[in-house]
């Protein structure tokens, strides 16, 4: 059985005395894209910086490869392979792509700009760019680190079918060369295409959809056990 690298197991938090997370698991498999879905407002960003350690839970624990975290920390899990895509811009917006490659070396960009067609777009400044530009530029900059899991927000929000498309892409070439991905969206169409395992989120908790692909949408948010 494959260990993932990534999880969160029975994660509990409330927040002013209202249950945010309640017993959650989710994890990242190498190799594979496994996405998870919920209606706004259920949990699943906070999940996520639960997994990267941007918000301590009540309850539960996150495991890396395996090892169970007392506290995960961000800096210490970028160091050992982790990618994070949050749900905003992060790049500098006052310099161009190019400018934030020639502050890191020996890593591989020709590959990652090729895997998200993001080399049109080199020498603009990312304040100039469209959401979907932005992107994919964010993505292939985090691509070119080469991670081992990479743990996305929203990837897909609002972007037109041609960078849709070429974010699809992108991510399935990362996960064939062993990156274990897991990124919460609200576009369907994209999680039928790119996604293999699917978790869904209710009012704090996780269950795993199974065969998602072949069962209709609403199952994938309603198919709990009552």
């Amino acid at each position: 059985m494959t260990v993932p690298i990534l999880a969160g197991d029975s994660i509990t938090l409330s927040l002013g005395g209202r249950a945010i997370l309640q017993s959650a698991y989710f994890d990242a498999v190498p190799g594979a894209i496994t996405a998870l879905v919920g209606r706004s407002g259920c949990g699943k960003t906070t999940f996520f910086k639960v997994l990267i350690g941007e918000r301590r839970a009540d309850g539960g624990h996150v495991r890396w490869h395996g090892v169970r975290l007392s506290r995960p920390r961000l800096a210490t899990l970028a160091r050992d392979g982790l990618f994070y895509h949050p749900d905003r811009a992060w790049l500098a917006r006052h310099l161009s792509f190019n400018e934030h490659m020639s502050m890191s070396r020996d890593v591989n960009w020709e590959t990652a700009v090729d895997a998200f067609g993001a080399g049109r777009w080199l020498a603009q400044k990312v304040g100039t760019l469209s959401e979907g530009e932005l992107r994919l530029t964010e993505l292939a900059f985090g691509f070119a680190l080469q991670p081992n899991v990479a743990v996305l927000d929203e990837p897909f929000r609002g972007l037109e079918p041609l960078h849709r498309d070429q974010v699809a892409r992108g991510l399935r070439d990362l996960a064939d060369r062993g990156t274990a991905i897991l990124y919460a969206d609200h576009d369907v169409e994209s999680v039928r295409q790119t996604a293999e395992r699917l978790f869904s989120m209710e009012s704090g908790a996780t269950r795993m959809v199974e065969g998602f692909k072949a069962r209709p949408v609403h199952e994938w948010y309603h198919a709990w056990p009552r």
